[in-house]
Parts: C-alpha cells; sequence; structure tokens
C-alpha cells in the first residue's frame, strides 16, 4: 500500500533553498544598500558644496565698531574725570574738565589789551579829525597828517589782532571741557583726577555703538560669489542661536603680500595665510554691515561667523 506524499512536500522538494544560495542573496541585498549609501552620500555632497560654493561660509570674523582717541585741543590738569571705564555716555555729556585758571588769565589779559587799544585808538581818532581840517589852511604839514593817519591804521590792526586773541582764548578756555562728540561707551581710560593731559594726546578711546559691521576674511575664490549690496547673514559665538541680518558694505582690494617690506605699516590689512602650519589660499577682507545689531550682544572683536546668503540687488 502505498501513501501518497502532502502537496507542501512536493513543493519543497521541487524548489529547494540552500544555505548558498540564501549568503548569496543577503551580499546582493548588502551591495545594493552600499551603493545607495554612496551615491546618497554624493549627491549630499556635491549639493552641500553647491549650497557653500554659492553662498560661501567664514568663521574666520569678528564684530567690530570705529574707535576714536578722546583727545582734548588744550593742555592742562584735569580737575573732574565724569566718566568710568566701560560706561555708556550720551552725545554731547561731559567727559572731562581741565583747569581752565590759566586760559581765564591769558583771557583776561587778551581783554586788557584790547581795551587799551581801544584808548590809543579814540586818541589817535581825536588827534586826525583836528589835523584834517588844519591841513588846506597850512596850520598842518601833510607829514604830520600821514602819520596821524599810519597811528589810526597801525592801531586798527593790532586791534582786529586783539580780537582775534580774545576769540582764540575764548575758544581755549571752552575746549576745558571734553565733551562726547557722540553716544558710546568709553573704553582704554586708565586715568584719574589730577593727571595731566597734553593737547592732540588721547587719554581714552569712545566706541561708536551706533553702528556695528563685521570683518569676514573669505578666500579669494569665494569673493567671486559676492559683491557690494549682498545679503549676508551673521552670528555671534556669544550668541549662536540669534542671527542678525547685514549686507556687504565693500570687499577688500588689498592685504598685505607674505614677506612684503616696502609698504608702510598700517598701510593694508595683514591676513596670515597659515593656518595651524598649512598654507592655506589668501584671505580677503570683507566689510558686512549689521542691520539689527543687538546692543547687549555686540562686542568689539567678538567671535563671529558670516554667511553671504544671495546676490546684490539690481
Amino acid at each position: 500500500m502505498h501513501h501518497q506524499a502532502p502537496d507542501s512536500d512536493l513543493v519543497k522538494s521541487a524548489n529547494p533553498v540552500t544555505p548558498k544560495d540564501d549568503i548569496g542573496w543577503r551580499k546582493f541585498v548588502r551591495k545594493i544598500v552600499s551603493l545607495i549609501v554612496v551615491v546618497s552620500a554624493v549627491i549630499i555632497t556635491l549639493y552641500v558644496w553647491g549650497i557653500i560654493e554659492r553662498h560661501p561660509r567664514t568663521d574666520d570674523a569678528t564684530a567690530r565698531a570705529n574707535v576714536v582717541g578722546v583727545a582734548p585741543r588744550v593742555s592742562g590738569q584735569t580737575l573732574k574725570l565724569n566718566v568710568q571705564d566701560n560706561q555708556a555716555v550720551k552725545e554731547g555729556d561731559v567727559l572731562f574738565e581741565i583747569d581752565p585758571e590759566d586760559y581765564r588769565l591769558i583771557l583776561k589779559k587778551a581783554k586788557a589789551e584790547l581795551a587799551t587799544l581801544d584808548q590809543q585808538l579814540a586818541q589817535a581818532d581825536d588827534t586826525l579829525h583836528r589835523l584834517e581840517p588844519l591841513l588846506p589852511h597850512g596850520f598842518a604839514t601833510a607829514e604830520t597828517v600821514d602819520k596821524a593817519r599810519t597811528a589810526v591804521t597801525t592801531l586798527q590792526a593790532q586791534r582786529e589782532g586783539a580780537l582775534a586773541t580774545i576769540n582764540l582764548e575764548e575758544l581755549h578756555l571752552s575746549y576745558c571741557k571734553v565733551i562726547a562728540p557722540f553716544s558710546g561707551r568709553v573704553i582704554n581710560l586708565n586715568i584719574s583726577a589730577g593727571a595731566h593731559v597734553t593737547a592732540g594726546v588721547p587719554v581714552f578711546s569712545l566706541l561708536d555703538t551706533s553702528k556695528w559691521y563685521v570683518i569676514a576674511n573669505f578666500r579669494e575664490a569665494e569673493i567671486r560669489h559676492m559683491a557690494s549690496g549682498s545679503e549676508a547673514i551673521v552670528y555671534l559665538s556669544s550668541a549662536p542661536n540669534q542671527r542678525f541680518r547685514g549686507r556687504v558694505q565693500g570687499i577688500g582690494w588689498a592685504v598685505k603680500p607674505e614677506g612684503e617690506t616696502d609698504l608702510p605699516f598700517g598701510a593694508v590689512p595683514i591676513v596670515k595665510r597659515e593656518l595651524n602650519w598649512v598654507r592655506v589660499a589668501q584671505r580677503f577682507p570683507v566689510r558686512i554691515e549689521v542691520e539689527n545689531p543687538d546692543p547687549d550682544l555686540f562686542r568689539m572683536g567678538a567671535s563671529a561667523v558670516a554667511i553671504i546668503k544671495g546676490s546684490p540687488p539690481k
């Protein structure tokens, strides 16, 4: 008596799956997955490279603001120092005062000299007015009248000089109060009241906080993708999650060539071409004006990241 095998046994016997076939199939799947990963990586790399190429970015950037040295226009001893280091001041605030006594005395002397000249001029005028009517009648000589006229002319010139001296000394006296030319912050203050200051020599500096910009150094191959007016985005290292808008104000046309000694000191910016002992492409400074700076975050010399986002407006 014969027993018929089940249908499932017939299928298994007709399509046997060996371990070797299973391993081969797995290898094929792994190759396909690996190929997909490699192709995806290449596509992503090319995509990112295209973005970076069209929108250059650099972390070699610093926040900047204009700095003016506060120098008195007259010399003397400081009587009052009305500010402290890092203090915020407003335009017109009196920063410090210089002892005005010397300039008051000089002004007083100039006014006294003017008064003396006025008296002498009045007498000379009277003499001339008395002599001129006498000349036609022969009671005075032409030489005497000419001398009287010369005396009047000389005294008038001296009076003009005395008036100019008075105006100058009044100006010097007004310079004894040194005022802030703009709103900003006092920096690098290292003196106290009583110190002697010299005309034209800065006592401290004033940081103009009304306008901030970023100096970003881009590789020479990247600057062709930007121009004045290009839109930019700026991040500060102290606030990486906060984005600031900006526009390219200008691209540097000169940096000091390596080894160059003929250029005067400070004539052009210096941008090093070495990074961790590796020579890199030359970089040029790009000035980006920040449109919405946060006065509580922006500080002179703060590290920043700059990204050029778009072409300049046409």
